[in-house]
This record gives structure tokens, C-alpha cells and sequence, in this order.
């Protein structure tokens, strides 16, 4: 999604430590001093540029995904006890000689062999919270969460109405990462109170020289029992202690969330098929590197530009399901794209800063969060109707059926497939194992319920079992690229010629649905081939 740098950082300059927030009296954001490997002339960032921080890696999109340290994992046993620390109280730290900021607060606790890990405070709430150019902003502006979100229940429901004047990106809502955890941001006690900590603990601590004010991050973290969490870092053998450069993973996250809830934004827009052919532009061309200029803010009116950045790997406990929903429709056009007409070119200069009214350039986003929760269960309730008539193959047509964990299609880069259409939420996948006389089959079942296109359950023979799971990994990839067709050419090739069936759906006046009464014919139809 496009290679990025600072414009006064050169991309090879390698982060050797994290120092103290500060902003001019006059202003409102705030900027954070680090420590690199070279002298600059102004080795420090804009606060919106946390999420991409991380020792011993540069601020470009060469830090790449690549361990750096030693590994270590543990399971937290109420992190609201550990000890509040400097850094230059971390034996570990004095270990290394190119270690640099020691007066920053860490937390020190110990793990279940008996070692002592001193974490960075701000490196923990990076991972928690501080994902994207957003949350990173507003942490240290007072009560933004409540100004820019209004949640209500009624019963059951759960809904989050989003302020119009909120400046959290409209297209993240698209995203069930992004709605899941900023939903556990706002709703779940112990994160709220946890990332609210950070503006509170800035306000209570915070010093004054001259014109400016400087602060060394702090917070207090949620209790996170259970969770799993692995880090890199420097280990030191003589003292036993731990230095954690960054988090890797944070898994089994504890959350108190409803099971189901709704985002609504006044501006959210339902994508229905327009009418007609005709062309449109193609896809906007990348430069071949972004520059970020924190000097300049975001122009409002200007797209902001989402860059690819290295992420960090979390889940929840017990995942639970978002929606994006609005009563508003926006026609997508039916054309096919002009080949001659290639569109606008981002551009390649960017603000990683907020909007605003002095702003000339567009900004830039990005997000570093990849939520690895376990959830695909979730959507299991839009195979309902197929599922009865898998049971109907077992229970009247001698079929001994296993089903397969429900699969989430995957995310391709410049595809939206992936997602529905109506709620943005993952477009799944059901695979059905069916043994029949002694043979094997395999059914696979689109979740087409937002009515984006028509398409046949799929009857496979595999030509080799054992290789189901990379065939299926294969098969969703090439069902993506051909805008959710069938890759024929692709099953033949696994199954070979005649081995495989598209069953159409019975038909319904309801686009994107199945009768319930059509259970026992649409069963029928299955058999019927298996027979053949």
C-alpha cells in the first residue's frame, strides 16, 4: 500500500529510545523526542506517529516485520499490580551500551521462571490502544471519546452513533478490526478507564519549562488476567531481567462487551448496483514512496491516504460482533473501468497530522492492529438454511456429513469482495464434508446474502483429500480475484472434468435469501448429482 518516510528522517535511522512527550504551551498536539542511531537536526515526531514507533526499527517502511531481540512469552496475572518503574531502575537496561531516555517509566513484574521484565509504559498502551493516527491524538485531549461517540442500549441493542463532527475516519468503519476495538475502547469499563488514565495522568504530572511542557508517558492498565502476551527485547543472564523492546502479540484479551452491536454515522452509505454500463476511472497509481511532512497538517477536503504498516497480532478472549448500519444508499457503478482514463494520482507528499483549516496537503493514516480473534462462529447464523439441508442429506439421503469450522474470506489487496456489502462485516465461507457410498465429497457455500451476486453451491471430488485445507486456501483466493465467480479452470484442475457441480440456490423474491420451504428440494438437487 505504498512505501513511507518522515521528510526529516532518513529511512535508515534506527530508533535507539523513546523519550519524553512535549508541546509549546501554545498549542494543542503534542510531539514526542526520540533517540536514533544518527544526529538530526530534530530527531522527534508528531504524537499522532506512536502506532509506528518501535525500538531498534526505523520510522520507514523499512523496519519490516523482521524479530529483532530476544523472545520471550507470558500470561498476565493482573497487570494492575505491577510495579510502576524507570527505566534506569531496569538492570537490563544498564546491560546494553547503546541504550538511551533511562528516565521513562516502565512496568517490572516478574514471570513464571522467576525473571524480572521492565515493559515500557507507552509501548504497552501502543499495542492497546494507541493503533492509528486517531486514538494516538485524542488520548491527551479531554473527554474526545465522549464528544465523538454517543452509545446507547435498549435491551439487547447496543448502539454506538457517531457525532458528526468526529474526526475518526469514516472508511475505518468499514473495517471489523477497527469497529471491534474501538468498540472495547468505549464500552468495556476497564479499557475505558484505562485509556481516559492517560490525559488524566498527562494533567497531573506534566512539567513547565519556559514555553513548552514535557511529560513522561504514564497510565494505568487494565487488569488484562489471562492474557497472553509476546514481546522481544534484551535479555540479561547476571541480573535475570528482561528489557522489552516492542510487543509482539497479545492474545485472549479479556473483554466485558455485549454480544452484538451497531455502529451508526449520519454519513455511512449502503453500496447498491447502479443501473447502466458506461466506464469509470481505474484505481488511483501509488508513487513509489510517500513522504510525510509533519510540518504541514491534513487538508479536510483532501482523501486521506492509508499506508501499510508493520502490525501487531491480538485477540479477544470471547470475540464479539459489529455492524456498520445506516438506512442510506449510494449507487457503485455497473461499467467496466476506463483503461485510458487512470485516474488521480495519490500523492506522494502526506501529513501524518490531523485535519485542519490551514491544511494544503492530504493526510495520512495508518493502522497497526491485526485482530487474530478467533470469531468466524460469529456468522455462522447466515448458513442457517444450508445447514438444514446438509442435515436433510444425512437424515433422508444416507449421507454421513462433518462440518468445518466456518471461513472468513480473505482480505487481497484492492479487493473489498471480502467484505459484505450491507454490514462490512467478513464474507464467509462453509465447507461440508459428505460421505456417500463410500465416496467423498466436499460442499462449499458462499455467504451471498447482501445480495452483491448470485452464486452455486459448489460440489467437489477431490482428486487428493489430504490437500483439502491449501486447495480451499487457494480456491477463496482465485473466488476473490474473479469478483466472486467460480474459478472453473481452477476446480478442474482439482478435481478433474465431470467431478465437480455448481447447485443453484432455489429461487426467492427475496434477493439473497432462501425459502426455508425449499429445504427438501434444494437437498434433492444435491443428491441427485451425487448419484450420477
Amino acid at each position: 500500500m505504498g512505501n513511507y518516510r518522515f521528510k526529516h528522517i532518513p529511512e535508515d535511522a534506527v530508533i535507539m529510545g523513546v523519550g519524553s512527550l512535549f508541546k509549546k504551551n501554545s498549542n494543542v498536539l503534542w510531539g514526542i523526542n526520540l533517540s536514533f542511531s544518527k544526529k538530526l537536526d530534530r530527531p522527534s515526531i508528531p504524537i499522532a506517529g506512536v502506532p509506528l514507533i518501535r525500538r531498534y526499527k526505523t520510522l520507514s517502511y523499512k523496519q519490516s516485520n523482521k524479530v529483532k531481540g530476544k523472545r520471550l512469552s507470558f500470561t498476565v496475572n493482573d497487570a494492575q499490580r505491577w510495579q510502576r518503574k524507570r527505566l534506569n531502575e531496569c538492570p537490563a537496561f544498564h546491560s546494553m551500551t547503546n541504550a538511551k531516555d533511562p528516565q521513562q517509566w516502565c512496568f517490572e513484574f516478574s514471570v513464571d521462571d522467576g525473571t524480572s521484565v521492565f515493559l515500557p509504559q507507552l509501548e504497552l498502551a501502543r499495542v492497546l490502544f494507541l493503533h492509528d493516527n486517531y486514538m494516538s491524538r485524542i488520548c491527551l485531549e479531554h473527554g474526545k471519546l465522549s464528544s465523538d461517540f454517543n452509545i446507547t442500549s435498549l435491551g439487547e441493542h447496543w448502539q454506538i452513533n457517531v457525532m458528526p463532527s468526529s474526526k475518526y475516519p469514516i472508511a475505518a468503519y468499514n473495517d471489523e478490526r477497527s469497529r471491534r476495538f474501538l468498540s472495547w475502547i468505549l464500552i468495556d469499563a476497564e479499557a475505558r478507564a484505562s485509556f481516559e488514565s492517560i490525559h488524566q495522568t498527562m494533567m497531573r504530572e506534566h512539567t513547565n519549562r519556559g514555553q513548552y511542557q514535557f511529560w513522561d508517558f504514564s497510565f494505568t492498565p487494565p487488569s488484562l488476567n489471562g492474557t497472553k502476551i509476546e514481546v522481544t527485547g534484551w535479555h540479561d543472564w547476571s541480573s535475570d531481567s528482561f528489557f522489552v523492546w516492542e510487543i509482539r502479540r497479545v492474545e485472549d484479551l479479556p473483554s466485558s462487551m455485549p454480544d452484538e452491536l451497531d455502529f451508526y454515522h449520519p454519513d455511512f452509505r449502503r453500496q447498491v448496483t447502479g443501473q447502466g454500463g458506461g466506464t469509470f476511472s481505474s484505481k488511483p497509481q501509488r508513487p513509489e514512496e510517500h513522504e510525510l511532512d509533519d510540518e504541514e497538517d491534513a487538508d479536510p477536503d483532501k482523501k486521506r491516504v492509508s499506508l501499510d504498516t508493520e502490525s501487531v497480532g491480538l485477540s479477544f478472549l470471547n470475540p464479539f460482533k459489529t455492524n456498520r448500519v445506516t438506512d442510506k444508499t449510494r449507487n457503485a457503478s455497473r461499467g467496466k473501468p476506463d483503461e485510458n482514463e487512470p485516474g488521480e494520482n495519490i500523492p506522494n507528499k502526506l501529513s501524518p497530522n490531523g485535519d485542519s483549516i490551514k491544511g494544503t496537503i492530504a493526510g495520512a493514516d495508518y493502522d497497526v492492529l491485526n485482530d487474530e480473534s478467533d470469531d468466524a462462529h460469529l456468522y455462522a447464523s447466515k448458513f442457517d438454511i444450508f445447514f438444514q439441508v446438509v442435515d436433510r442429506l444425512e437424515a433422508n439421503h444416507e449421507c454421513k456429513i462433518y462440518r468445518y469450522p466456518i471461513r472468513k474470506l480473505p482480505k487481497l489487496a484492492r479487493c473489498t469482495k471480502h467484505m459484505m456489502a450491507d454490514d462490512l462485516n467478513p464474507r464467509c465461507m462453509a465447507v461440508i464434508k459428505v460421505t456417500y457410498k463410500g465416496e467423498i465429497f466436499h460442499l462449499i457455500e458462499v455467504d451471498t446474502s447482501d445480495a452483491k451476486k448470485s452464486i452455486s453451491t459448489m460440489v467437489l471430488k477431490l482428486k487428493d483429500n489430504s490437500a483439502l485445507e491449501e486447495q480451499i486456501g487457494e480456491l477463496e483466493i482465485r473466488l476473490l480475484k474473479k469478483s466472486l465467480s467460480w474459478p472453473r479452470d481452477y476446480i478442474s484442475l482439482i478435481c478433474g472434468e465431470g467431478n465437480f457441480k455448481g447447485i443453484s440456490h432455489p429461487s426467492c423474491k427475496h434477493k439473497g435469501f432462501i425459502d426455508p420451504a425449499d429445504i427438501d428440494k434444494w437437498a434433492g438437487w444435491f443428491k441427485v448429482w451425487l448419484d450420477n
